[in-house]
């Protein structure tokens, strides 16, 4: 009965403290992503989630019949890809709504499956830099740094995943570190769509002939007569709902779960 007991509350415990990470982590988000006194600190954040905006932008090219010619990285953490062919409506929905998708995927994870927070780790930062490796070259201004940064942050979340042992439920442990960041990760993932609103609202499709933001292409080339704050919104609304779902069935409705301990005497 008393390790019936002490199991109910560790399991308390670790859900609750998944709720205190994931509030934590999306404040400091907020607060880190509009400050321009911290955009040294966000931009390999920021080039890493662009990235995945990129890889399934490009991804979405390919199995709707194009051709991917070039992907580049930009000194400011964005990407260039050169393309062919493919579907407009998927193509230029793939990146935020792809992300949208996968971070609350992530964030499910990370807190329902606590076991599996170092693999998701490693997995993340194995596809960081093979992705990378593959895929991406510098662009012809010679940005190697932009690059470098990326495969660093792939770098860090290998090695938090292989070195993250340790007891979750303590706060200096690397096991907790390693679930930090994943919240980290997967929160901005999801929430690309929501971070980059400003810009989306503001940004025309076209700058030089490149498309310089895809949810202004969506608006008059896919959905004509549909505003662009429409469609923004409208993404963001789903991203929320993707995250909302996440997080109820990965924490909430994880701790409605356990056991009260009124049956143990």
């Amino acid at each position: 009965m008393l390790r019936e007991f002490v199991e109910r509350k560790v399991r308390r415990q670790i859900v609750r403290r998944s709720l205190i990470i994931s509030a934590a982590s999306f404040a400091a988000i907020l607060a880190l992503w509009f400050s321009e006194s911290m955009a040294t600190l966000v931009h390999p954040l920021r080039m890493f989630i662009n990235n995945i905006h990129g890889g399934l932008s490009a991804f979405a090219i390919q199995i709707t019949g194009g051709a991917v010619e070039s992907f580049t990285l930009s000194p400011a953490g964005s990407y260039v890809i050169e393309f062919t062919g493919g579907s407009d409506a998927l193509t230029m929905s793939a990146g935020y709504l792809g992300s949208a998708l996968l971070g609350s995927v992530l964030f499910f994870l990370v807190n329902r499956a606590p076991h599996l927070i170092r693999l998701l780790s490693v997995v993340t930062g194995a596809f960081t830099v093979g992705f990378m490796a593959l895929f991406i070259r510098p662009d012809a201004a010679g940005d190697w740094i932009s690059m470098f940064i990326c495969i660093g942050v792939g770098v860090v979340l290998m090695l938090l995943g292989w070195k993250g042992r340790g007891d979750i439920n303590q706060l200096g442990s690397r096991k907790s570190l390693a679930q930090i960041v994943m919240t980290i990760v997967a929160l901005m993932t999801a929430c690309h769509i929501l971070l980059d609103l400003p810009s989306v609202l503001n940004t025309p499709a076209y700058t030089d002939d490149m498309i310089t933001n895809p949810v202004a292409y969506f608006s008059e080339f896919v959905t004509p007569g549909v505003s662009v704050d429409v469609i923004a919104i409208s993404w963001s609304l789903i991203a929320v709902l993707l995250l909302g779902i996440a997080f109820y069935v990965s924490i909430p409705r994880q701790l409605k779960q356990i056991p009260s301990n009124d049956d143990i005497v």
